[in-house]
């Protein structure tokens, strides 16, 4: 191994240990936690309902699920769903700088789209159908100030949630109006001269019921970048001079009367594109892409007798995407629209004894699925694909105590899509539980993703990419076994070993033809280990951290960006000197392979001071990101050649204002 990798390596191991160190010293500073019983409540009390469509304890929820929760959000000043999910264990993000692109447990493909993961608003489902896309970076249509709770489900969970949900579902739990009851008011200044101004406001009606309504609005002019792969002497000097510039405007309405809900969420993103998307001019003009979409969700529960309750959903939801993509010979435009409509029923009945029973049906019509590419001037239509589509699923969950300190949580779903088979994904669970401290979990199911749209239609005329219609859906196994303890009053840890297999894996391939194609790929098989802990140090000090070890055998050898290790640490507590809280959140992920070669592993961190005080009067916060102005690189696909990586943000800083009244 030439010793440029051995040090990358060594310097990747000793920051591994330096976590698991910290971590150690820490666990010797828990028997000083001031407070025992409250601390042990603290840990033992977290709720979940993505797990099972319910509240239930963590302990008790059939998956190793990680929660943070808004307090979580304000310590550590995460500025979107990604920088949250990367504090869990067994995640890892990249990012091409137009969109945010979450792995888990070791597969993140360049080209992918997170089309393996489901995003949930409130328990619906927000993934759309053109590109099964679930948004966490500034693209998503959430702001992170409307998230009272976010929870990641790891796992195959199609028996749940139907297609997608090979690698897990994530949950964003938003605030209601008798949360706030009130008004907030937040703005932000930061780096590549960024701004932001948040309006959240709600509170209760007088006839019952609650309302909310919440807007945001951000803008950033972007910083000049430099990119060694276009320099070409006299041609381009390499650097794109502010074409980095973000907009996004997000609204939410939400209330809440007798037996009904309804929410109300836009969102509009425009990302200019700073490198040269699909061969496009560099450092052009009118380089980006505009993602908007909008979520009418309205919601009626009922208890037609005392151990039968109702839910009944309808969900309108639309999506639009446009590509700006500038060439020498023309201007270009990539398009796509889906508009669907959709029925969900869920009862549950708990009449027999030890038995938790949850029945639903779930029906979705895609109105309207289109994409289209051409050339502005001269006119060229490369593709104009229209169709509409359905899907329907039915699935069953009991959740029974087999006895005393024993759950059995067994569920069944089918599922049937416009253009693919009818397909069954069991899940079953065991869960030993003979102590409020102590959790055995035996985790197995089977979960799918049916190809999208965009995979099987997509064509540029034969310029770069053509469709393949005769995709079939993917699958997956799984089995996890998932121990949590809490020793002590103020330590919590948790440990988890799992496989899993995917069978005709989707990937983007070139052809015998030259183009790029998205294909069945041959099975892949993974496996793992996974650690965490959270420690109570007392005066209001928390310590959180998780370390992962993941292999994937896959049929073109060492997996693209799979890193084999990743660490994570969450300190936050209170500096009554400065009447101020601290949080330091630190990341560590290896090498990974690249389409060309490999980057570097790396370790990074935010730091965030955040005034203690009465929101009355206005809280100020600093935070730090990338601190130690790390330059680290991620792995990116073909349409960004010939970059095969791109580096991330060094050092950035956010000035935050909030207050409440």
């Amino acid at each position: 191994m030439p010793q440029g990798k051995s040090r990358a390596a060594a310097r990747g191991r000793h920051s591994l240990a330096t976590l698991a160190a910290l971590a150690l010293v820490s666990a010797a500073r828990a028997n000083e936690a001031r407070d025992a019983a409250a601390d042990l409540e603290r840990l033992l009390s977290t709720e979940i309902s993505g797990a099972s469509r319910y509240e239930q304890p963590l302990a008790e929820a059939p998956a190793s699920a990680s929660v943070l929760t808004a307090e979580d959000f304000r310590r550590h000043g995460f500025r979107d769903i990604g920088e949250a999910l990367q504090t869990m264990r067994g995640v890892h993000l990249s990012q091409d700088r137009v969109y945010g692109y979450m792995g888990v447990r070791g597969f993140n493909r360049p080209g992918d789209y997170n089309s393996r993961i489901v995003m949930l608003m409130d328990g619906f489902r927000a993934n759309n159908p053109i590109y099964d896309q679930a948004m966490i970076g500034g693209e998503a249509p959430l702001d992170m100030d409307w998230i009272k709770r976010l929870e990641f489900v790891p796992g195959a969970v199609s028996a749940n949630y139907g297609g997608n949900a090979l690698f897990g579902i994530v949950n964003a739990v938003r605030w209601n109006g008798a949360d706030i009851d009130g008004t907030r008011v937040a703005l932000d200044a930061g780096g590549g001269h960024a701004r932001r101004a948040s309006l959240l406001s709600g509170g209760r009606l007088a006839e019952g019921g609650d309302w909310l309504a919440g807007v945001v609005a951000y803008d950033r002019d972007g910083e000049d970048l430099y990119f060694p792969e276009y320099r070409v002497a006299g041609v381009s000097d390499g650097i794109a001079r502010g074409r980095d510039g973000e907009r996004q405007v997000k609204t939410l309405l939400k209330g809440s009367w007798n037996q009904w809900s309804a929410s109300f969420t836009f969102a509009e993103r425009v990302k200019d594109v700073p490198v040269a998307y699909y061969g496009t001019l560099f450092d052009a003009a009118g380089n980006s892409v505009e993602d908007r979409e909008y979520h009418l969700d309205l919601v009626h529960t009922s208890q037609p007798r005392p151990q039968l309750s109702q839910l009944l959903r309808f969900h309108l939801g639309s999506y639009a995407y446009e590509g700006r993509y500038p060439y020498a010979d023309s201007p270009y435009r990539d398009e796509a629209r889906a508009d669907w409509l959709s029925l969900d029923s869920q009862w549950q009945w708990t009449g027999w004894r030890d038995h938790r029973l949850l029945a639903g049906l779930e029906l979705r019509d895609y109105r309207r699925l289109e994409q289209r590419a051409y050339a502005v001037a001269p006119r060229q239509v490369d593709l104009d694909d229209r169709h509409r589509g359905h899907a329907a699923g039915a699935f069953l969950q009991d959740e029974w105590r087999i006895a005393p300190g024993w759950l059995a949580n067994l569920g069944v779903r089918v599922d049937h899509q416009s253009d693919a088979a009818t397909i069954t994904s069991p899940r079953g669970a065991l869960i030993w539980r003979p102590s409020a401290t102590l959790a055995l979990k035996w985790l197995a199911g089977r979960a799918f993703r049916a190809p999208n749209d965009y995979e099987r239609h997509y064509g540029d005329g034969g310029a770069t990419q053509r469709g393949n219609p005769d995709l079939r859906p993917e699958r997956i196994r799984s089995q996890e076994l998932g121990l949590e303890v809490t020793p002590s009053e103020s330590l919590r840890l948790g440990l988890g070993h799992y496989r899993y297999r995917i069978r005709d894996l989707i990937e983007l391939r070139t052809g015998a033809d030259g183009l790029w194609v998205f294909d069945n790929r041959p099975a892949v098989r993974a496996r793992g280990w996974e650690a965490e802990a959270e420690i109570l140090l007392g005066a209001g000090w928390r310590l959180r951290g998780n370390l992962a070890w993941q292999a994937l055998d896959h049929p073109d050898g060492a997996p693209v960006n799979m890193p084999r290790r990743l660490g994570k640490l969450l300190l936050d507590g209170p500096l009554p000197f400065l009447r101020a809280t601290l949080g330091l959140n630190l990341q560590a992920v290896g090498p990974r392979r690249t389409l060309q070669g490999r980057v570097d592993g790396y370790v990074t961190g935010n730091l965030v001071l955040r005034q203690q005080g009465d929101p009355r009067q206005g809280i100020w916060s600093l935070a730090l990101y990338n601190f130690g102005d790390k330059r680290y690189r991620d792995p990116v696909g073909d349409e960004l050649a010939p970059i095969d990586a791109l580096e991330r943000d060094g050092r950035q800083w956010r000035l935050r204002w909030e207050i409440g009244f």
